[in-house]
């Protein structure tokens, strides 16, 4: 999903990006407007707020992101979707405190937003602005609903993210909060659970008030709610284990002027998906998959998995932490060459370490 995005600019070593589909919410808005008779002035204000009001979610982000960097946390990029940012950490911190610290800097960032366009309006309109009368007749058929709307949509913004909905803001700081008394795990699957039975909410009233735009959110924080306990159970799980737990020894490579009919047909009688390339002078040069060797064998029998093969090796030690492999694994390449005293040793797939979670439990 998060593949699919444009990288737009990178701030503080932060790549930010966003998803193409973010092009649909400003399509929406723009139809639905002209729908309902606006002017093209009018659509024009509402689109300009729309952005507006994402770029202070990407400041949001990078109130998450700028305070993890704090505490030696990198943040893989920034994503702008449709219902939403994403700040994309590599890793959130074992101690609580510093993720309850990570989880409020991003709300923090819209009430300094929203606190900066109420001075703002004080200055220019004074207090008799902020009449009940004003703010009831806000809206975009010209500049002046701009700024207050503006301001009470970041409000808005904390409120709601505030909702401990894991893995919200709100529900990250209920983790946090937990994990004081609970430990990381438990306190994922209590702030989990919560967070499922809001979401439930959130889809139930949207589907019936034909809020469609809250329901699809409850849905994507359900999912994610699940997946991230999920991760989190299986760091738990890889914590102190490390690669010489679950490597390979016995592993097959080809060479790289090896047809992929002969590896074809090699593969016929064994399981393996991924397996090292040699060179002609006996040296690993890179990988290749089972999947690619099937796929040039129906084009070509006779195609060299030096045609095919990917030239990238990644060696890691035996004493290397599998969650760290895996992370490798998932992002870098899919085999592994492991390594014990500069000797070879064995692979490392994630089919391996699959197994390893498999027999932990």
């Amino acid at each position: 999903m998060f593949e699919q995005a444009w990288h737009v600019g990178t701030f503080a070593k932060i790549p930010v990006k966003i998803h193409w589909t973010f092009i649909l919410i400003l399509v929406y808005v723009a139809s639905t407007s002209f729908s309902q008779g606006a002017g093209y002035e009018a659509i024009f204000i509402e689109i300009c707020f729309v952005l507006a009001m994402f770029f202070c979610v990407v400041l949001h982000e990078f109130g998450h992101a700028l305070t993890a960097q704090r505490y030696g946390i990198r943040t893989e990029d920034i994503i702008l979707l449709p219902i939403g940012g994403v700040a994309r950490l590599r890793n959130m911190p074992e101690k609580p405190i510093q993720e309850l610290i990570i989880a409020v800097m991003g709300p923090m960032v819209n009430i300094i937003i929203a606190i900066a366009v109420f001075i703002s309006l004080l200055s220019l309109y004074g207090i008799p602005y902020f009449s009940l009368d004003n703010f009831q007749n806000l809206d975009f058929s010209n500049w002046k609903g701009f700024l207050p709307l503006l301001m009470i949509s970041n409000i808005m913004l904390v409120v709601f993210n505030m909702i401990p909905a894991f893995p919200m803001d709100g529900g990250r700081v209920l983790r946090a909060l937990l994990a004081m008394g609970f430990g990381r795990l438990k306190a994922t699957r209590i702030a989990s659970i919560v967070g499922q039975i809001i979401c439930v909410f959130l889809i139930i009233v949207g589907l019936y008030y034909e809020a469609y735009t809250l329901a699809i959110i409850g849905v994507f924080i359900f999912l994610n709610a699940t997946q991230e306990y999920k991760s989190v159970a299986l760091d738990s799980v890889l914590k102190n284990k490390t690669i010489q737990d679950c490597y390979r020894k016995d592993f097959h490579s080809f060479t790289d002027y090896t047809t992929v009919k002969d590896a074809h047909d090699f593969m016929m009688h064994q399981t393996n998906k991924h397996f090292m390339v040699i060179n002609l002078y006996g040296q690993y040069c890179g990988t290749v998959t089972a999947k690619a060797i099937k796929a040039a064998y129906k084009l070509n029998p006779e195609t060299r998995i030096s045609e095919i093969y990917q030239p990238k090796i990644l060696s890691l030690n035996s004493s290397t932490s599998v969650a760290h492999a895996l992370y490798a694994l998932r992002g870098q390449t899919n085999l592994i060459l492991v390594t014990e005293a500069d000797a070879v040793v064995g692979v490392l797939d994630q089919e391996s370490v699959q197994q390893l979670i498999d027999l932990e439990g």
